[in-house]
Formats: structure tokens, sequence, C-alpha cells
């Protein structure tokens, strides 16, 4: 049996004709038309509430680094030139703080959530104080993170923050909200073709403050006021209609989609006692994958056990291995800190194949040939 990592499944447009007619009649293909702001209004009612205001962008990395501009252009730390990102997460998050012209310190996570350490942000920022420019958690894997925490740590030290939740479109909290409901901190959502969320390309930025994603939207429109004039640091970030239409669509199933794999996620877990999962934190979460830790002590290193995987044709994933603190781009322009905690887990993670239409068998195939190459 052959079983894939991933396999994305993007709303067909073959499927809806009609929608895709329309759109083609209407003329409209970019600017926040008709289509992305259906898509906008949907999603704020349905995920959000109708709190606060959200708005999207061609990708997530873009939408990370508008984000983190807005933050720091309007809280104006002058003179402050670092942002604190954790190494266990994504290039598209240090990419951004480069870009935007800060030097990223990379610090640890917590052991058990693979949360960001709250301890390491306490100390790195009394450590450097007033030359701290933003803080860019992640909610690793789609995890939930503490924003009420996050907002009052902002409160206190007047540090803007700015939450990457890349793939946490679909999970909610302890609450049973969508993750990032009530957040005053811009928070940014992928739709990749990879992602539970899955269109082709996009993102979406959520934040309770209205005024704050007014702003972005005009940051993400060449920084244009009405008159077409740049009144802000802006760029091209736009979503098409085309991929909004996919958005619009997706939202119809992605409930359906995120309980179908929080099932399969939950069988993974009780097939495969020896290795060690991720604390969830939320009631739900829209798993990407499979995230585990090799057992500790295990007879077989990681790169072997991937590569007698691959010969049983189970794809897998390593993420993130390497950690950031690992690729040599980040080694160049980071300050680094303690990371105990990140190197133990990316020397033993493995990512294990979830897809929308997986089958039980094609689980179950993983889990033995994955217990058999532990030995």
């Amino acid at each position: 049996m052959r079983v894939p990592f991933l396999k994305p499944r993007p709303v067909r447009l073959s499927d809806h004709l009609d929608e895709l007619a329309a759109h083609e009649a209407s003329g409209v293909f970019s600017n926040f038309g008709p289509v992305n702001t259906a898509f906008e209004t949907r999603l704020l009612h349905r995920a959000f509430g109708d709190e606060g205001a959200c708005m999207t962008a061609c990708n997530a990395t873009i939408a990370l680094l508008l984000a983190l501009r807005e933050a720091t252009y309007f809280n104006r730390r002058r003179g402050a030139k670092f942002a604190l990102v954790p190494s266990f997460t994504f290039a598209a998050t240090a990419h951004a703080v480069s870009w935007c012209g800060l030097t990223p310190i990379l610090y640890d996570v917590e052991p058990g959530t693979w949360l960001p350490s709250r301890e390491a942000e306490r100390r790195l920022l009394e450590r450097h104080g007033d030359d701290v420019a933003a803080l860019l958690p992640c909610a690793t894997f789609g995890n939930c993170l503490d924003l009420e925490g996050y907002a009052e740590l902002s409160a206190r030290t007047g540090v803007p923050v700015v939450i990457d939740a890349a793939a946490s479109l679909g999970s909610l909290d302890a609450q049973g909200r969508a993750f990032g409901r009530s957040a005053p901190m811009a928070v940014v959502y992928s739709m990749h073709a990879t992602k539970t969320f899955a269109t082709s390309e996009g993102a979406v930025i959520y934040c309770a403050d209205k005024d704050r994603i007014a702003r972005l939207r005009q940051m993400a429109n060449f920084g244009f006021d009405d008159r077409r004039s740049s009144q802000m640091p802006g760029l091209n970030a736009k979503l098409a209609e085309l991929p909004a239409l996919l958005a619009l669509k997706k939202l119809d199933e992605i409930d359906r989609i995120v309980e179908r794999r929080t099932g399969l996620y939950a069988l993974y877990r009780n097939l495969l006692p020896d290795f060690v999962f991720q604390e969830l934190t939320g009631l739900r979460t829209a798993h990407q994958f499979v995230p585990a830790l090799l057992p500790e002590g295990a007879p077989v290193c990681r790169a072997d056990f991937v590569q007698r995987m691959k010969s049983l044709g189970v794809g897998l994933g390593t993420y993130f291995s390497p950690h950031l603190a690992e690729q040599p781009y980040f080694r160049e322009i980071s300050l680094v800190d303690q990371l105990a905690v990140t190197e133990r887990l990316a020397s033993r993670i493995v990512a294990l194949p979830l897809y929308d239409e997986m089958e039980e068998a094609e689980l179950r195939y993983v889990c033995e040939a994955a217990a058999g190459c532990l030995h």
C-alpha cells in the first residue's frame, strides 16, 4: 500500500461552474472584489460571531509581513530592532521579521504543548527592554495560544504582538470559540493548499479591533486613501477573486473536514501508544498532519525510521526540523537564545500522513508500519 504524506483537496471549481461563469462575467478579478467581500463577511459571521473584522491576503507570509509592519509602524517603538520568534516554527515567520528590517531573537518552546515558552519571553523582554519591537508567538500545528495572556503582556510592556496562526483556521479554543476570536492583535491564518482550510494560496487576518483591519486593508493596497494617494507603508497583498471563490466554498465544508480529521488523529494516538504526541490546549485542532515524537530511547534514529517508512510506501514529514536556528540564513541573521526543548523536539519529530479522504485502512497500515520500523 502507498500512503502519501499529504493529499491537498481544495474545492473543485469544476463542481461550481455557475459561480465560475458569474465570476468571469463580472469583469472583477481582484482589488477586494465582491466574491472576496462575500467570503470575509461570511467568515466573520460564522467563525468570529461578527465581532471585529477580518480581511484576506494573497498568502500568509505576506500577511505576516503586513501585520508586523502595521504593528511596529503605528506603535513606533523608536530604535527597537528585535522581534521574538520561536525557533520551533516555519521559516515564514522569521522571514517576515527580516523583511521588516528587524533581527529575530529565536527562543524556546514548552515541552508538552510545543507552544512558545512564556518564561523565555518574559526573560528576553526583561533583558532587551526597549530594543524589542514585536513578539510573534506561533500557534504550533494549530494548537491554541493563551491570547488573553498575550494581550495583557502587550498592554503591560507596550510591545506589540502578532499571532502566527497559519494552521489554525478551524481550531476551537477551550471555550469552543474559533481560535483568535476577540484578539486585540492581528491573528494570521493560512489558506495554502496543504492546510486543512485548503484553497490554492491565500490568508486571512482577523482582529477584534476594526480600525487595525482598516489600516491593514489600506496597507495591502499600497497604502492608498480614497484619492489613491499613499498615506502609510504599503504593498500589494490583495487576494484575487478566483482563490476567494475557493475560500468561500471551502467555508461550507470546513467543520465536517476538521471533525473527520479529529477522529483520524485520535485513532493515531490510540494505535501508537509508544509515540509522544502534542498536548492540545483547545477544544478542537485543525490538524494539518499528525506530528509525533519517536519514543525516547528508540533503537532506530529518525533518519533511518523515515527511510524505512518510505520503503514501505509511507510518506512522512519532519516539521519543524531543521528548526530555524539550524538553518544557515537564520543562524547568520538572528540572535539565538537557549533552545534545549526545541533541540530535543526537532531531533525526534516526525509528521505522519493525514488528509481529508484518508481511509481507516490506510491509517492502520501507517501505524503498523511505524510500529515495525521502530525495531
